[in-house]
This record gives C-alpha cells, structure tokens and sequence, in this order.
C-alpha cells in the first residue's frame, strides 16, 4: 500500500466510534435534562442525594415548614408537633394541615390556594402520597413562581423532616394531573428543590 493510501476499513470504524459517541453525548444530556425537569425521583445514588435532602437538625418534636415572604423563593420556619408520637403517615399529615393553615409570623405566608383541604396523606414504599381539593388548581393565582412555591413547599417541607421518605406524589382529588397550573411536572414523584429555599 502506497504511504498516501488510506485504509478504507479504518475509515469506516473511526465513524462508527464518532458516531456511537454522539449518540452516548446526546443520550446523557437528554437524560440529565428529563432528570432535572421532573425533579428526578427515581435518581440514585450520589445525584438523589444532593439534590433531595438537606441537613436539618431538629429535635424529634419539632418541623421545618417552609412558606414564603416575597413570592419568589420559600423560607423554613420551625413549628412543633403537638402530638406525642405519631407514625409516617400522620407525621406527613400534620406538616400539610400546617401548611394549609399559614403562618401570620414574620411576613411568612402559605404558597398553598386558599380553600385548598386535604383528602388524604400516607406513607408508603418510601414515598408520601398527598392527595389534595380541587381548589389547588383552580384557586391557583399568578404563573411559574407560585406553581413551583405551592409544589415544593410541600415537597421540600415532608423530604427535610422524614427519614425514609424518598419522594412525594401530589394528587388533586384523587388523580394524578399533568401540572397545577402549565409549569411543574406533577404526574411523577418529586425530590426536594433547594434551589428556591433557605432557611428563616
């Protein structure tokens, strides 16, 4: 073979490599995107962990419930459980009766609709079910920020205050709906968002 001859084989696997690695780029970034748009419930792993919990120390006795101040972001406020011992499930129940209730303290506000009752919370398989009124939907003012702050008020105020509960899944009168209003992914569970929380 002359020095200035390429091998027609070598050609054909040097595309294929260039190829096969494409698909593996495109596959990763499609995958990261589905991960953080769906706030990325089923991550394991070190990724689930830095994205769903956060480190707060509280006594046994006491939550963080999360409202907000500006409408753009949510701020953690501690509340006690005046209950004795409960399990998960009313653990769960009694931090979303709290956030329906507000709080008048401190500017704080609930992002949750007014009108809104809880049908049902449980606990189940690591994931916390929140089954919700109909006025989640339909009282829902504003666009994308109040969306995100009544989603991940609860979310992030069940996955920061219990162990062994990996995700939430928020039904509206029993049925899982795309969104709230347009925005958040609704029909899977959800890991906490941090990104729009800090503490009092």
């Amino acid at each position: 073979m002359e020095p200035n001859e390429r091998d027609p084989g070598f050609g054909r696997f040097a595309f294929t490599v260039i190829t096969i690695a494409l698909v593996v780029i495109v596959l990763g970034l499609t995958g990261m995107y589905y991960f953080f748009q769906t706030g990325g419930a089923n991550g394991t792993g070190a990724w689930k962990g830095l994205f769903q919990k956060s480190d707060h120390r509280l006594p046994p006795n006491q939550v963080m419930l999360y409202y907000t101040k500006d409408g753009k972001q949510l701020v953690g406020s501690v509340a006690a459980i005046n209950q004795g011992t409960i399990d998960q499930s009313d653990k769960a129940k009694f931090i979303v009766e709290n956030l329906l209730a507000g709080r008048d303290a401190a500017g704080l506000r609930s992002t949750i609709p007014a009108g809104t009752t809880v049908k049902s919370v449980f606990v189940n398989n690591n994931m916390a079910w929140v089954n919700l009124s109909k006025e989640m939907v339909t009282n829902l003012k504003g666009g994308v920020d109040s969306e995100l702050l009544a989603v991940y008020s609860i979310v992030n105020s069940i996955l920061f205050n219990m162990d062994g509960v990996d995700a939430v899944q928020i039904l509206i009168e029993g049925e899982k709906l795309p969104t709230l209003g347009g925005h958040v992914d609704i029909t899977v569970p959800l890991i906490a968002n941090t990104a729009i929380t800090r503490t009092n």
